[in-house]
């Protein structure tokens, strides 16, 4: 009975680490860099991968310059291909960690994506990567999906890229409540901090010299 009740026990021990090991690492790392609770109440389901044409694959809290992140990544997660999806990325420290006056600024919203074809959704706010103030340290950027209920009617229209009035002030949970979307479906955060492709792209959207 003795030798049973030490077998017992130690599969109890061992399907607990299991179950630990197997929350998915994008959680953890959005709880550790306060993604919870600053963006998300709750973190996503799964990863969702990202792959630059520079051949960089978003590991999960890292950080990248924003010249590596300066064209839309192709994107993976675990679609079901008779889903609708909408796909958000945001920055919560516009224009800076300690000074988020801006939180969120909206750096990519396409809707209505039937399963992972990015390309046939409906862009509300068109691609464009980091650009971090040159004095504002890293900042984070979180990449989201969330799982429609079938294919909606936005009322939002297409936000102009030179528009900084559309792309501040993104309200994440107003936007979701608003079309019944639950907790995102994948995710994931990155970091960035300024380099010398950020003032060629403040000049190219705003015409500004920084």
């Amino acid at each position: 009975m003795c030798a049973l009740f030490v077998v017992c026990l130690l599969l109890c021990v061992l399907g607990l680490g299991r179950g630990e090991e197997e929350e998915p690492n994008v959680r953890r790392i959005m709880k550790e860099l306060d993604v919870i609770p600053d963006v998300l109440k709750e973190p996503p389901q799964e990863l969702l991968k990202l792959r630059f044409e520079s051949g960089i694959d978003i590991e999960e809290g890292k950080t990248y310059t924003p010249t590596e992140l300066k064209f839309q990544p192709k994107l993976e997660w675990n679609a079901d291909a008779e889903s609708y999806y909408t796909l958000i990325m945001l920055s919560p420290d516009a224009p800076s960690r300690e000074y988020p006056i801006y939180r969120s600024w909206l750096h990519w919203l396409v809707v209505n994506v039937p399963g992972l074809d990015v390309a046939k959704g409906q862009p509300l706010s068109e691609y464009f990567g980091p650009m971090p103030p040159k004095e504002s340290g890293l900042l984070r950027y979180v990449a989201l999906v969330y799982k429609q209920s079938g294919k909606l009617d936005f009322e939002e229209k297409k936000m102009e890229l030179k528009s900084a009035e559309d792309h501040s002030n993104f309200d994440l949970e107003k936007f979701t409540k608003k079309y019944e979307m639950d907790a995102p479906f994948a995710g994931n955060v990155f970091q960035s901090k300024w380099d010398e492709y950020v003032p060629e792209l403040m000049k190219m959207l705003y015409d500004i010299n920084e």
